[in-house]
């Protein structure tokens, strides 16, 4: 099938994004790549945002519109993927807030063709202040490192980037979790588990900043180091348990599927919680890492310690 052919299906989830949605909404109609659908559910905004939707959606008949309550992004993306229905090649999750370059659709579906089985497609991106001006790259990351032994600990595959294929998104559908910290996380970790994930050095897209996202990002050498740490160990303390319930949740569903190694990695975290021994044991353990050395040496103190 050649990309002209390939079905898409670009799911667009609102809530109060006025200030920021004409500008996505552009360049997601601007996509070099003819066959995309965009499917926008709104999670019960108070602003403008459901009413900018439909004046496009009065234009272009490729916007499909869906309003619902508040469930929040998890629950407003999950419900997307399962409401567009199985008649697309392939899923793109999307952001309000960001800006697509013209290629990404294209590129995306480039490097998923062909790919057997559940696949998931996922990239760097460019880092813009609210007037979209460049503050830098996000982090590039050696391919050896992305995958299950990753996903158990840390989530690369940001949801804005992101494109699944049609087996990939049934394997998102067929157990739908019951908690889990993040909708990318999760199949970034169910992927990994089960297909592949392909990760792209290049960004197509401009990662809208705002708010306090942007603190330390510009910081270099020891101060820089210093301030992810910071914000490792913050992250990592306040999702405290829901790091572990996600991977209890992951176990619950697809703990029978998993092959007998990838069991027992997996259980071992999850038990580390409540097992001093099994504490101590899981934090020297090589079978999962971050992407940062520093990062794997502070999650092991924080297992060792069970601060978490």
């Amino acid at each position: 099938m050649t990309d002209k052919q390939n079905r898409v299906a670009i799911l667009l989830s609102t809530f109060n994004g006025e200030p920021f949605l004409p500008a996505q909404l552009d360049s997601l109609l601007a996509q070099s790549h003819a066959g995309c659908d965009i499917w926008v559910r709104d999670d019960g905004s108070s602003d403008q945002s459901l009413a900018i939707v439909r004046r496009y959606a009065s234009i272009h008949p490729n916007i499909h519109i869906q309003a619902g309550e508040n469930l929040g992004f998890v629950a407003s993306f999950y419900e997307l993927l399962q409401n567009v229905g199985a008649g697309y090649d392939f899923y793109l999750f999307c952001d309000q807030d960001d800006v697509w370059l013209p290629g990404k659709v294209s590129r995306a579906l480039a490097l998923l063709e062909g790919k057997q089985g559940a696949a998931l497609y996922c990239s760097r991106t460019q880092y813009v202040d609210r007037d979209l001006q460049p503050i830098g790259p996000s982090p590039d990351y050696d391919r050896r490192c992305i995958g299950w032994g990753n996903a158990l600990v840390q989530n690369i595959a940001t949801g804005c980037t992101m494109a699944l294929n049609r087996a990939a998104r049934e394997r998102l559908l067929a157990q739908r979790p019951g908690f889990c910290l993040a909708h990318d996380w999760w199949a970034y970790l169910v992927v990994s588990a089960f297909g592949q994930v392909v990760f792209d050095s290049e960004s197509h897209i401009l990662y809208r900043q705002h708010g306090s996202n942007t603190i330390g990002m510009q910081k270099q050498g020891l101060a820089g180091q210093w301030a992810r740490v910071q914000r490792f160990w913050r992250r990592l303390r306040q999702a405290g348990p829901g790091w572990i319930d996600q991977l209890s949740e992951f176990d619950r569903l697809h703990g029978p599927s998993l092959a007998d190694t990838q069991r027992r990695q997996l259980r071992m975290l999850i038990r580390s919680r409540s097992s001093w021994t099994t504490a101590l044991r899981a934090s020297t353990q090589r079978y999962y890492w971050r992407m940062s050395k520093v990062d794997t040496l502070i999650l092991r103190v924080l297992l060792a310690l069970r601060l978490y």
